[in-house]
């Protein structure tokens, strides 16, 4: 009684998983787990699942290789992850606070990677955050 239920014709909800974890190579295996987690909801196969977190992996990489935060302050020395998940694709978005960044070619071995296993990967920068977004269409839409 009382509770509101979406149209059967509305789009389904996505769902968002927000990490927040130290700009430090020994914690990436938590946000490759997560993802590892994620993904099976789009219906990737193992080996998807497995591009996926390498993916990720390469995405934390390409920040952590690029990125340089002089500041200590709480909450600017962290990779944030941000995995949302609907029926159509998973989309994460890794981004870090970069005092200075170099911009990596897209000949480096990162990139080729990133470009080799999701449908799509982009490079962003806005304000003082780096941002590395991937893309994983449901395998049906392909």
């Amino acid at each position: 009684p009382g509770r509101a239920r979406p149209a059967r014709d509305a789009p389904p909800r996505a769902a968002v998983v927000e990490i927040r974890i130290p700009a430090d190579p020994e914690y990436v295996p938590l946000l490759r787990a997560a993802c590892g987690h994620l993904a099976p909801r789009l219906g990737c196969t193992l080996a998807e699942i497995s591009d996926l977190r390498l993916a990720v992996d390469e995405a934390c990489g390409l920040l952590l290789r690029n990125c340089i935060t002089l500041s200590r302050e709480e909450g600017q020395d962290c990779l944030t992850a941000t995995f949302t998940v609907d029926e159509q694709a998973l989309r994460v978005t890794v981004g870090m606070h970069a005092d200075a960044f170099a911009m990596p070619h897209d000949d480096e071995f990162g990139w080729t990677i990133l470009t080799a296993l999701v449908e799509g990967f982009a490079w962003r920068v806005e304000g003082a955050t780096v941002q590395v977004e991937i893309l994983k269409t449901h395998a049906a839409g392909r």
